[in-house]
């Protein structure tokens, strides 16, 4: 067993459900008791085994966001998209209910962030359930705009309270420009201190990023960006 290996902590839980949402998504739920032992935040997100790591030394793992967490019955929902094609996508498919799965100790850097005085929720449709979660744990006072980006309606899924609370654009997630000059269109006039979570497709992220920092001027520390999702040649 490799050194790495030796000293990670390897938690586990069952798989309750698993049903397709969207045209690129599906929902999973999975209960564990070792959910216990975190502090749990909104913005959470947990590195999934794709396999067994306890027999697979060279297993690779994913990261995901939870989506929503029930911290009395230790059960945690997450979106798992399937854009890429890649390793995550054929394991998401091929898991049942009933499967035991393995993943890392849950944490977070891209959390709820409760001292502004409004938000800015940008993103495409991999981002989206990590930004449901921020939201729905946002007092209700606070003001946010909301901007997700997606090629097309039928990858738009709600939240897990069945709601709709984010305005949706249908622009090729890969054209950061194309994003850009839409947000710049309908972004509004607020007030104060603001947060901007900036998440999804890696150029898209950086061009944002460089526009609310060099053009509107704002704190490095208010821009929460993080790429969620690349295209795998």
């Amino acid at each position: 067993m490799s050194p790495l290996r030796e000293n990670s902590i390897i938690q586990s839980g069952i798989v309750l459900d698993k049903k397709q949402i969207a045209g690129h998504t599906f929902h999973l739920k999975i209960q564990s008791n070792d959910f216990n032992q975190m502090q749990y935040v909104a913005g959470f997100t947990v590195d999934i085994f794709l396999g067994n790591p306890l027999s697979q030394l060279d297993c690779e793992d994913r990261k995901y966001s939870f989506w929503n967490y029930e911290p009395l019955n230790n059960v945690a929902d997450f979106a798992i998209c399937t854009f890429s094609q890649g390793k995550g996508a054929s394991w998401i498919q091929k898991l049942q209910q009933g499967d035991i799965i393995y993943f890392k100790p849950p944490k977070g850097k891209l959390l709820v962030d409760n001292n502004a005085g409004y938000y800015l929720m940008i993103g495409n449709i991999t981002a989206l359930s990590h930004l449901y979660e921020i939201n729905r744990n946002l007092p209700q006072t606070k003001k946010t705009f909301s901007f997700i980006y997606t090629y097309r309606r039928q990858d738009i899924f709600a939240d897990i309270d069945g709601s709709f609370p984010f305005n949706y654009y249908i622009i090729n997630p890969l054209s950061a420009d194309a994003v850009k000059s839409k947000i710049i269109q309908v972004l509004p006039k607020f007030e104060g201190k603001g947060i901007a979570y900036i998440l999804g497709e890696p150029e898209t992220c950086i061009a944002l990023q460089h526009y609310f920092k060099n053009e509107k001027h704002w704190d490095s520390k208010s821009l929460k960006t993080k790429p969620f999702w690349k295209v795998i040649a």
